[in-house]
């Protein structure tokens, strides 16, 4: 019998920026319930990854596949499957939060009804309410990415990219985030790039890590204290090998 596929899949993916290799046939698998984490050094790929696989970027070769469908056959169907938050949160300055949240809907051909529930429902997910009437541009960098983890859930994806999601939050909305994560993740898959280690422990059942554009670690997460520690330093502090 046939197994169903993985829920996410990169099948040697490789990418060139600027006539630089920054990705070398990159291979991993996400299950739906799996949250990822997403290691590497400054420059490893981790952010050009996440891009691949949120459908900003194609890869020169190999694929990437959203339940066995390659992501370049179809790219907007499968976009619509998957909730993009970049580390750099794109919101409208001028624009209050319930008024982001509604034109994101639109933007992606939301019905009226089901987007005005949808904007409630994430004001609440994500404890927005009492700032919902608040210009983005006078936002805390905290409440920044909440915004931004509100627009890609509206749609209910599968899938859920996250750059650094917890740059900027205090220790308080930290625990919520993680918590949030685990609330989330029985549904869909969660891919997420992190330079806190503790972070990863703290939310993630499985990790990668990159050095130089290319898998060195794909396994469940080690519960031993400080063995994620010991082993993302002796793949980070690998020596540089020449440019391809």
């Amino acid at each position: 019998m046939t197994s169903a596929p993985a829920l996410l899949e990169l099948d040697s993916v490789s990418r060139r920026l600027g006539g630089r290799a920054v990705l070398h046939a990159v291979s991993f698998a996400l299950e739906r319930g799996d949250v990822l984490g997403l290691l590497g050094a400054n420059g490893a790929g981790k952010s050009t990854t996440l891009a691949v696989i949120a459908g900003l970027l194609r890869p020169d070769s190999g694929h990437v596949r959203l339940d066995g469908q390659a992501i370049e056959d179809d790219a907007q169907a499968c976009r619509n499957r998957i909730g993009w938050v970049p580390e750099s949160v794109p919101l409208w300055p001028e624009l209050t939060v319930t008024e982001a949240l509604n034109a994101c809907g639109r933007l992606r051909g939301m019905p009226r009804a089901t987007r005005q529930a949808a904007c409630a429902r994430e004001l609440a997910r994500l404890q927005l309410e009492d700032v919902a009437g608040r210009l983005c541009g006078q936002l805390s960098l905290g409440q920044k990415r909440r915004v931004g983890l509100a627009q890609a859930l509206l749609h209910e994806p599968d899938l859920l990219v996250l750059d650094e999601p917890g740059n900027g939050l205090d220790p308080l909305q930290t625990a919520e985030l993680r918590g949030l994560i685990k609330q989330l993740s029985p549904r869909r898959g969660i891919i997420l790039s992190s330079h806190g280690l503790t972070e990863v422990e703290a939310m993630c059942s499985r990790v990668v890590i990159l050095h130089q554009g290319r898998v060195q670690h794909d396994a469940k997460l080690d519960p031993r204290p400080g063995k994620l520690a010991v082993q993302f330093r002796a793949i980070a502090q690998a020596p540089v090998e020449a440019a391809a």
